[in-house]
């Protein structure tokens, strides 16, 4: 009887070891599980911050890059002098910094020209009219000190634009003058003068220079004192 009884307390604590230790089986699996689970956020972690560190990278250096060609664009504006001052720029850039038209534009397709005050926007391009009256030289100087130039017509709407906002009746100069050089009507970008677009009224001959008035094109002494419309 002793025997038997001790047989089956021996037995009842085997089954209660194998009952607990089946029982640890589970949370030691959970346990290793969970030690996975945070191992792989750590590494999500590092890769996630890797990526957005490499992304901020990449949006800086596109940043500096625009801001670069904006910088190369400012001084590629270089100025030379005909014999009656005709503006010959580089690939037709024109510059803008400084106390005039401030404005930098990126080298995308489509850009938003910025107008500071007093400036009057047609066409993603940007319009000064004066109030007081110089010779064509001075005027093209003064164009020249605010970054920008005498005005360019491209064509009649914009001619019409330019009449309506004129605030009287008189000449006003434009970037248009006659090169003794070239021997031919030329813009201050260093373009010719289209004949179709535009009809000079008037001599075309050395030390004559454009102005406008009615939406019609007038040959004039370039010594002549009027007002004058700048433009970038």
């Amino acid at each position: 009887m002793q025997d038997e009884e001790r047989y089956m307390t021996l037995n009842v604590q085997s089954r209660k070891r194998s009952s607990i230790q089946t029982s640890q089986l589970p949370f030691e699996d959970c346990s290793v599980t969970l030690q996975w689970y945070k191992i792989l956020l750590g590494i999500s972690g590092t890769v996630n911050g890797v990526l957005a560190l490499t992304l901020i990278c990449l949006i800086l250096l596109v940043s500096q890059g625009v801001l670069l060609k904006c910088h190369k664009a400012n001084n590629s504006n270089i100025t030379q002098h005909d014999e009656i001052g005709n503006l010959n720029m580089n690939n037709g850039t024109r510059g803008n910094s400084g106390e005039g038209p401030g404005q930098c534009a990126s080298g995308a397709a489509h850009h938003t020209v910025l107008c500071p005050l007093e400036w009057l926007k047609y066409q993603e391009k940007c319009y000064w009219f004066s109030d007081e009256m110089k010779n064509w030289s001075d005027s093209y100087m003064y164009c020249l000190g605010r970054k920008s130039h005498l005005l360019i017509i491209q064509n009649q709407l914009e001619m019409a634009f330019i009449q309506k906002n004129l605030r009287q009746s008189n000449y006003v100069w434009i970037g248009l003058n006659f090169t003794s050089l070239k021997k031919t009507w030329t813009w201050v970008d260093g373009s010719p003068l289209d004949p179709k677009i535009f009809f000079i009224k008037g001599p075309a001959k050395e030390n004559s220079c454009a102005a406008t008035k009615e939406n019609k094109v007038y040959s004039e002494t370039c010594s002549s004192v009027f007002k004058w419309i700048c433009q970038y």
